[in-house]
């Protein structure tokens, strides 16, 4: 036996001796631990790493590691071990067993080169199994080659690793009998290094001249034969762009005489097998001998399908240590992780970086940036390759089968730069395919990715305006871009971009130009999400020190609820440094913990404005600590000393009435949470008239207040005036208001959000109630359970199963009546929240019914 073969022996039984069928380098330092408590001779954990092929060996194992390995299962010593392996065959060995022995050391270490390629640990991998039943009847019909095609990254060599273990290494494999030759780059690259060709290389490993000459002497001597020959080529598409090494290759499938037990299996990226099946298909033989498979799509001349979700949620489970569902990923990244590669880019960044997670969207433009980054803005020739994907960008239209382009468009720049230009392909930014139904096949080209697509186009966007994030930039946007997919990403991208650089001033244009209400409501909650994890960031331009007033208009104008929001809202409070900054999102804070019924969280963040009271006064119109302390002793049913507060309302109503007109764009985000929380003051008081007052004050200094559509404030001022003229019992003005709502929200451009959408629902279904419309009063208020219970809004849901009840009494739905009681008195229950009086929004004549349902509720 030769050293290497020996070798492998040695391998295989001290895995069998630690208790392991499979190893990864995780497990190379318990065997160095298990070998130095056998022997007490220690062995390296980098030098098992070796033994194993994990780690480079650029010289021999010294005697004393193979003495020691050899103790360790059982031998005095290497010379030991080896003589009993050498007697063992000596007898017996077959020219079968013979060739198997030797094609097994050449394919284990292959094996190891592709599990230590793998971008995730190997047993994280899926192994994709329903590919093993057409492998299967390839092996056993009359086939002398199939192919496993795919692009790159697509995890084909992965498939073939799983294979190679699933039928003829594993414990249980069904073949183990059959010879498997593997044969990757590497193998390739160390015969041209040796000076050898292949057909040498060949005689000298297996003493057969040729493949042809080996299936010459099996079908002669048939009974010399114990099994199949299944040879498996990966990885040799570098080898085969160089004309000299694919007229080999071509000339060793032709060579392949028909038998059946000799099968080959080519493991090829699709731009390969784009030069290779026309030669196949042109030739009789080839195609009756050629396998396609039940998976093989002519259009991408691929039979390696996107991972689905269950491969997907399998390798991110074992990534994370922990079963991982559907509702753990964001959608969008559950898309992107279809293609495998993305999935190595995860498992690499993912140890660089903890601050994002899988249900974060912004994960899926760190992954581009970081592969990108890594591929080509760090690489050799950054510059040049920069120069060729911008412009086939740039030269790329949409058709039936994607975003490509023609070749022949490109030639210039890929002959100009025509080794960087095969780097991009080879390393799989951009891919070439064949577009054949055209009159005449053409070739194209394409990213591989249409992420990356969408990433160079930003990049040229950016260098278009100067680097400058710009009214005219989301002009731009909005203009060119028709296909909605492709404007939101490059929204997200700039936004990303904004923040990155502290441009926080110009995403406002998002909101304030006619961006669709979709985009509007996703690309706030995007700046929540980019705000969020820059702040996280060491040396973010975005930090607690440079946090100010322009992202606190925008979380001001935005929503006014929502689990993200109000995560952010809080994570930015808790650390920005700009004490007037934390201010303003305290008040926003308390808002949201009003809306939430949360009286803890209310306690405590009044608990941190009360140590700014002057400055509150500085910043303010009117001391907003004063209003949020009446909300909170309605909270805990404390009475309140109002006296003084609505003096101090009635004051400031004065001053606005008095002042000028005032543009729209003169309106301050001081005045905006102010005015809020005065007017549900008053309404919550029920002091309708002045609550009627000054919102008039504030229509006389804001005269186009109403058409404002880039912010929330103006929807609840016209909604809560609406339902101040149902107390008043203006029905036909309230009425006015509501068809005027339905026209502006049916208005693509009107910034709404789910908040508004069910304030309205409840609006609505209170004018229905008032004006004795039960059964449409109804039908509007299952329209706002169903939106605030999907987005938690629980002080609606109390007002909405109220108004409910009163609807209910009025049809003498007497049962129905009680089960609504009995749902309502649950959720309080399973939520431990109280009934404030400022939740219930009904006429005067629901006042008893809501007091005995309080008194009740008390009393539990």
């Amino acid at each position: 036996m030769k050293t290497n073969e020996l070798l492998i022996e040695l391998r295989k039984f001290v895995l069998i001796k630690s208790g392991l069928r499979n190893i990864d380098p995780g497990h190379c330092k318990i065997i160095s631990e298990y070998v130095f408590q056998e022997t007490k001779n220690y062995v390296s954990e980098t030098t098992i790493k070796r033994f194993f092929g994990f780690a480079n060996t650029l010289h021999k194992f010294s005697l004393f590691t193979l003495n020691s390995l050899s103790q360790y299962i059982g031998y005095s010593n290497w010379e030991s071990f080896c003589s009993d392996k050498e007697s063992d065959i000596s007898d017996v060995q077959s020219i079968w067993q013979d060739l198997r022995l030797k094609t097994h050391a050449i394919t284990e270490i292959s094996l190891i080169a592709k599990k230590n390629n793998s971008g995730v640990p190997f047993n994280a991998t899926a192994n994709r199994s329903f590919f093993y039943p057409d492998f299967d009847y390839f092996l056993k019909n009359s086939y002398q080659f199939t192919t496993i095609s795919a692009q790159p990254g697509h995890g084909k060599s992965i498939l073939i690793a799983h294979m190679v273990e699933h039928f003829f290494y594993a414990e249980n494999a069904l073949y183990k009998n059959d010879i498997v030759l593997l044969i990757n780059s590497a193998s390739v690259s160390a015969i041209i290094q040796n000076g050898q060709s292949l057909k040498d290389w060949f005689l000298k490993e297996f003493k057969f001249g040729s493949v042809s000459e080996l299936i010459s002497f099996f079908k002669k001597n048939p009974e010399k034969r114990e099994g199949r020959f299944v040879l498996i080529l990966d990885g040799i598409d570098q080898f085969l762009l160089k004309s000299s090494y694919f007229k080999i290759f071509i000339d060793f499938l032709y060579s392949i005489e028909e038998n059946n037990f000799f099968k080959v299996a080519m493991g090829l990226r699709a731009n390969t097998w784009v030069n290779l099946q026309p030669i196949i298909t042109g030739s009789a033989f080839l195609t009756k001998t050629w396998y396609t498979g039940l998976f093989y799509d002519s259009d991408l001349l691929s039979n390696v399908p996107f991972l689905n979700t269950e491969e997907i949620l399998h390798t991110l489970s074992q990534i994370e240590g922990k079963t991982m569902t559907k509702n753990d990923i964001n959608p969008s990244l559950l898309e992107q992780f279809k293609t495998p590669f993305w999935l190595q880019v995860y498992y690499k960044i993912k140890f660089e970086n903890e601050l994002l997670d899988l249900k974060n969207p912004l994960l899926r433009y760190e992954l581009i940036n970081y592969f990108l980054e890594k591929k080509i803005f760090l690489a050799k020739h950054s510059t040049e390759k920069i120069f060729i994907l911008k412009k086939i960008s740039d030269s790329i239209s949409e058709g039936n089968k994607g975003l490509r382009v023609a070749k022949e468009k490109i030639l210039s720049y890929a002959t100009t730069y025509p080794i960087i230009y095969e780097e991009l392909i080879f390393s799989g930014i951009i891919v070439e395919e064949k577009r054949l139904t055209t009159a005449i096949p053409i070739e194209v080209v394409r990213f591989l990715n249409n992420d990356i697509y969408t990433y160079f186009i930003f990049i040229q966007l950016t260098e278009k305006f100067e680097y400058k994030a710009s009214k005219e930039f989301f002009e731009y946007i909005l203009k060119t871009f028709n296909n909605t997919t492709l404007r939101e990403h490059i929204l997200n991208w700039t936004i990303r971009f904004c923040i990155n650089r502290n441009e926080i001033a110009e995403l406002k244009n998002i909101l304030k130009l006619p961006f669709t209400n979709e985009e509007k409501n996703k690309s706030f909650d995007f700046i929540c999400y980019v705000a969020k994890y820059e702040l996280s960031k060491p040396l973010s331009s975005f930090n607690k020190q440079s946090v100010g007033s322009e992202f606190i208009d925008i979380m001001a104008i935005g929503r006014t609820m929502s689990t993200l929001y109000k995560d952010t809202i809080k994570t930015i409070s808790d650390n920005v440094l700009n004490e007037d900054a934390q201010i303003m999102l305290h008040i926003i804070e308390c808002n949201i913990n009003l809306i939430d019924i949360d009286r803890a969280a209310l306690t405590n963040t009044m608990h941190l404005l009360k140590r700014n009271y002057k400055r509150l006064n500085e910043l303010f119109p009117i001391n907003p600590y004063d209003l949020i302390l009446y909300f909170y002793n309605n909270l805990v049913n404390k009475p309140n000393e109002s006296k003084s507060l609505e003096e101090k309302i009635i004051k400031l109503c004065h001053q606005i009435d008095k002042s000028p007109a005032h543009r729209n764009e003169d309106l301050t985000t001081a005045e905006m949470l102010t005015f809020r929380l005065v007017l549900i003051t008053l309404f919550s008081q029920k002091n309708y008239a002045e609550s009627h007052r000054f919102t008039m004050a504030i229509l006389n200094k804001y005269p186009n207040i109403f058409y404002i559509r880039h912010s929330v404030f103006s929807p609840f001022l016209l909604i809560h005036l609406g339902q101040t003229y149902l107390k008043l019992n203006y029905f036909k003005k309230a009425q006015r208001i509501i068809q005027f709502l339905d026209k502006i929200i049916s208005s693509e451009y009107t910034y709404f959000t789910n908040f508004i959408t069910t304030s309205f629902s409840i609006f609505k279904a209170n004018f229905y109630n008032y004006t004795d419309n039960y059964e449409q009063a109804l039908i509007e208020i299952n329209v706002g359970l169903k939106i605030a219970a999907e987005y938690d809004f629980k002080m609606f849901e109390v007002a909405l199963m109220l108004i409910k009840i009163d609807a209910l009494k009025h049809t003498d739905a007497t049962e129905e009546v009680s089960n609504v009681i009995k749902e309502l008195l649950h959720f309080l229950a399973i939520n431990k929240i109280s009934m404030p009086d400022y939740a219930n929004l009904n006429g005067g004549e629901f006042e008893h019914t809501f007091k005995i349902l309080k008194s009740y509720r008390k009393h539990q």
